[in-house]
């Protein structure tokens, strides 16, 4: 098993811009960017990123039909922490509103970069083993169920390592988290693609999203 926790702080404004301008019509442009710089030394003092992952021989239950080819899984989980939810809390109990919605989505941008910085050590482990892998599968996409969620997190002890549970409704304990998986095999081809936005069932509705609809 495989622990990170040296990940860099970035985060790219145009994406919380563009994030926020797919549901929320009534926060200007301007005023995005004003409250993103004032909000950015808070967002920095209050993540706490951390990655686990693993790569194992698939389990025989693995029946689900994505990456029958692959003969092996990687579990991952990504967390930064609780201290970011709370902030954003506070900006909504005091009635800031438009600080909060931005706060909220750049957390959760800074959340996906997380991920794409833990796939870079994915894919090094994955290339010391002559692996190659599948993109990114998560839990509740249309690939895999979302109930999946407690098996990553019961192979990788996240509990533990990280005090992340799956707790009703098959949430995670800690809100700025993702539990996914990869297929890894010797068979497939070596790709460093993480994910592949066009076979996306969220493409249409989402703003990070690399591919025309």
């Amino acid at each position: 098993m495989e622990i990170v926790l040296d990940f860099d702080f970035k985060l790219d404004k145009n994406i919380v811009i563009n994030t926020l301008k797919s549901y929320c019509e009534f926060i200007t442009d301007e005023e995005i960017s004003s409250m993103y710089e004032k909000l950015l030394p808070i967002l920095y003092s209050s993540v706490q990123p951390a990655g686990v992952f693993t790569i194992t021989p698939k389990d025989e239950d693995f029946t689900f039909d994505v990456v029958q080819d692959c003969n092996h899984i990687v579990y991952c989980v990504i967390t930064m922490g609780d201290r970011c939810t709370d902030e954003v809390n506070k900006l909504f109990n005091l009635g800031n509103m438009k600080e909060g919605m931005v706060l909220d989505a750049m957390a959760t941008s800074y959340l996906f970069e997380i991920s794409s910085q833990l796939f870079n050590h994915v894919l090094n482990k994955s290339n010391e083993l002559g692996m190659g892998l599948s993109c990114r599968i998560a839990p509740g996409d249309g690939e895999i169920p979302l109930w999946y969620q407690k098996n990553i997190l019961d192979k990788l002890d996240a509990g533990n390592f990280l005090g992340i549970y799956m707790v009703d409704d098959c949430m995670l304990s800690s809100l700025r988290s993702m539990a996914y998986i990869y297929g890894a095999d010797k068979k497939r081809e070596f790709s460093k693609k993480d994910h592949d936005c066009s076979k996306c069932n969220n493409r249409d509705y989402c703003s990070m999203r690399k591919v025309s609809s």
